[in-house]
Parts: structure tokens; C-alpha cells; sequence
């Protein structure tokens, strides 16, 4: 009976390893699929197209309304050691997330792949590393701020494409003129991320709100105060317009046609080139000192409370969102720029890129720098826009806001 009874377990200990191996891995995929229209239902198009070529791996799609979503998601998953499989997190919470103890550096899996990421516009990557040099997040897409004309309203003073502003001066002069002609401000801001369109004009001065390591805000420079001076400058002599929300901004100069001069996303171009009703453009953003815009968009994560098997997995679902064809589906659906050379040089992205307002913003990419990226961006996001709002709403100088605003960020890093 004894050696029977061992047989029964060895083929049972044989089978229950084959099942284990053999039973399909599920890696979650989160997304911030509220962010535009379409890109649930390429989400999903993609994931069911990798389920077919992958049949020992199912993805389980988590679509969420907004970035944030998906970061608290995250977050509370790993503080529970449970896995949040491949996430979409935009790219300024890396630090938070690497400290959340969330994700896994990537480098290992880079090492097994030569020249990948050869396959990046360099500047895309810049917001992809941690403060010690280990790699954390796949760039997955990518955008700057932008700043798009209402050319039939340019016209009546006289500006058209060839003449467009280069300097703060000159956009001052530009606003000042659209006033005494129109009878109301013609340059307005989204509200959900003006901190992000003011880093756009901070480096424009020739700064930036954060030390290269992202240990240290650098609020209260020179170079910030000056920036935010600018905008309050503007705003007290009835130059500018700010909107409550991001869809409000764009609908405002979209479907209304009433701002002549507004600051966007490049995310949000598509969105006005098939909607608007009106001759519109873009250009560089006028400089001060430079020009310069700060990188936004998303990065890939990979968590690590998951098997290496698992892990694995998750890779190749990261590979297969940077295949070309598959970068050219998500640049369409969400508007914002593919991160690999080689989806910019398809003819379907290049017949985008020939259009003059979308091939300047692609050049202005030359003058691109990484984002701020600190410890608890969320929070020291809310402080900057705080600052940004008593300076403009509150009476309060832009030096005083900025100071206020530097002491109770740095505090948080």
C-alpha cells in the first residue's frame, strides 16, 4: 500500500505544478481612460489584441477617470503588498510612487534588450529616472504645453501667421491691441494645470521650479517671481482670462471663438483641429530669455508586488504598447505625441506633422526640458497653484505668494 500511496502523491504533486504553470497570468492594467474620449475604447482594442497573440495572459482593464485615480489606486494596492500590474500614472508622481515602495526599476529588462531605448526621442525619457539613476517608468506618451491663435480675430489688428509674437513684450503689446479693439481680455489659461503652463513661462526666464535632482523647489527664485509677476502684470491691466477648468478653456476658444490667444495642451490640438470653425494656428511660445516648455504625458509603471513570472508578463504587455503601430492607435486616440522615433516616421503621423501648427510644436520639442518631479507632487502641485492663485486673485505679490508657497512645499520633500 506504501509505495502506491507515494506514487498517488508524486503524479498528484506532478499535476499540480503543470496546472499552476500552465494557468493563465492575470497582470491589471490602470488607466487614466477619462482623460479623452477615445482611449478606453483603444485601450481595450489593444488589450484584446494582445490577449490573442498572448493567450497565457490575460490583462485586466481598470479604466479610471483621471490621473489621480489611478495614483491613489496604485498607492493603496501596494500598501495592501497586493500587485497593480502595469500601470499609466502621469509623470511627475515617479518619486512618489518609487517611495510608495509601488513600482520595480525597469533596467534589468532594459539590459536584455539592446539599443531599447535608442527607440525614444530622447527628451521624452528625461522624466523616466529616479534620483538614483535607476530607470522607473516607460514613456508611453508624451506632451508640452502649446499656445494656439484665433487667426480671424489676429486679423483685425493686423497680425497673421508671419508676424506672430516671439517675446513676452511683443504678446504683451499683441494682448493690449486684441483689447482696445475687441473690449475684453483675449488670453486665457485652463484652470485644472495652470502650475503647468507656468512652468512653461518659468523656463522661458530661464529657470526652472525645481533643482535637476528634484530634492529642492526653487519657488521663490528670481527667476519664478519674475514669471508670476508677468502673469499678475497681465491680469491687472485686464489681459487675461483665467477659466475655472481645462474643458471650459477650450471650449471657450473652440467652439466659441472668443480668445484669441490661448495656452493648451498638444494633447488637446486634434480636438480643435477638427472642431473649430475659425482659421487658427500655433507657434513657439514667446520667450523671455529662451524658449523652453516643460514635458508632460505619461509613463508606464510596472508594480512590484507581483511573481517575477508575473513581472514578466507585464513587460511584454509594456513592449507591446510601444510597437509602432500600437503608439500611432494612442497618438490618435488621446492626441498627445508617440514616444518612439519610428511612430513619428509612419505616414499616417507624418501627414499630421506636415500641417504647420502641429510641426512647430513638434520642433519646439528641441527646447524641451523634464517636468518637475519632486516627493509629493500631488501636494506641492496644490501649493504652487495656491501661490499662482493669491498673487492673481488675492492681492498678494508674486514674491510673497512664492515664498509662502516655497516654505510649505519644501517641507513636504
Amino acid at each position: 500500500m506504501q509505495p502506491r500511496f507515494i506514487h498517488f502523491i508524486f503524479v498528484s504533486a506532478i499535476w499540480l505544478c503543470t496546472s499552476v504553470s500552465s494557468a493563465k497570468i492575470e497582470i491589471p492594467f490602470y488607466t487614466p481612460s477619462g482623460a479623452t474620449t477615445e482611449s478606453s475604447r483603444t485601450y481595450k482594442e489593444l488589450v484584446d489584441i494582445f490577449e490573442s497573440y498572448n493567450p497565457d495572459i490575460k490583462i485586466l482593464f481598470r479604466p479610471a477617470n483621471n490621473y489621480n485615480d489611478v495614483l491613489n489606486t496604485v498607492i493603496a494596492l501596494a500598501k495592501r503588498k497586493k500587485s497593480s500590474g502595469v500601470s499609466i500614472i502621469e509623470i511627475s508622481e515617479l518619486l512618489t510612487l518609487k517611495d510608495s515602495d509601488a513600482i520595480i526599476p525597469l533596467d534589468a529588462f532594459i539590459a536584455k534588450r539592446r539599443s531599447f531605448l535608442s527607440q525614444f526621442k530622447p527628451a521624452f525619457l528625461e522624466n523616466s529616472y529616479a534620483e538614483n539613476g535607476a530607470l522607473y517608468g516607460i514613456p508611453v506618451f508624451r506632451s508640452t504645453p502649446v499656445i494656439l491663435y484665433n487667426l480671424d480675430l489676429l486679423q483685425t489688428v493686423g497680425v497673421g501667421k508671419s508676424n506672430l509674437p516671439k517675446s513676452w513684450d511683443e504678446l504683451t503689446e499683441l494682448l493690449i491691441q486684441l483689447k482696445e479693439e475687441t473690449g475684453r481680455a483675449q488670453f486665457t489659461l485652463p484652470g485644472d494645470w495652470t502650475e503647468w503652463i507656468f512652468e512653461a513661462f518659468v523656463i522661458q526666464n530661464g529657470g526652472a521650479l525645481a533643482n535637476p535632482s528634484n530634492t529642492e523647489v526653487w519657488f521663490d527664485k528670481p527667476t519664478t517671481i519674475e514669471a508670476l509677476s508677468y502673469w499678475k502684470m497681465l491680469n491687472q491691466k485686464g489681459l487675461l482670462r483665467q477659466m475655472r477648468n481645462w474643458k471650459g478653456s477650450l471650449n471657450y476658444f473652440t467652439y466659441f471663438g472668443k480668445s484669441a490667444v490661448t495656452y493648451y495642451s498638444s494633447g488637446g490640438m486634434h480636438f480643435v483641429s477638427e472642431k473649430a470653425k475659425f482659421n487658427w494656428t500655433s507657434s513657439f511660445m514667446p520667450k523671455n530669455v529662451q524658449f523652453g516648455t516643460p514635458v508632460g504625458g505619461a509613463n508606464l509603471f510596472i508594480s512590484k508586488h507581483m511573481s517575477e513570472r508575473e513581472q514578466e508578463a507585464a513587460w511584454t504587455f509594456v513592449e507591446f504598447l510601444l510597437q509602432t503601430e500600437n503608439q500611432v492607435k494612442i497618438s490618435k486616440a488621446t492626441g498627445y505625441f508617440p514616444v518612439t522615433e519610428a511612430a513619428f516616421e509612419t505616414p499616417e503621423l507624418k501627414r499630421v506633422y506636415e500641417d504647420h501648427a502641429f510641426a512647430v510644436n513638434k520642433e519646439q520639442l528641441e527646447f524641451s526640458r523634464p517636468k518637475i518631479m519632486t516627493r509629493n507632487y500631488v501636494k506641492v502641485r496644490e501649493l504652487l497653484k495656491e501661490a499662482i492663485n493669491d498673487a492673481l486673485n488675492n492681492d498678494m505679490s508674486a514674491k510673497a505668494a512664492l515664498e509662502k508657497a516655497q516654505k510649505k512645499a519644501q517641507a513636504w520633500l
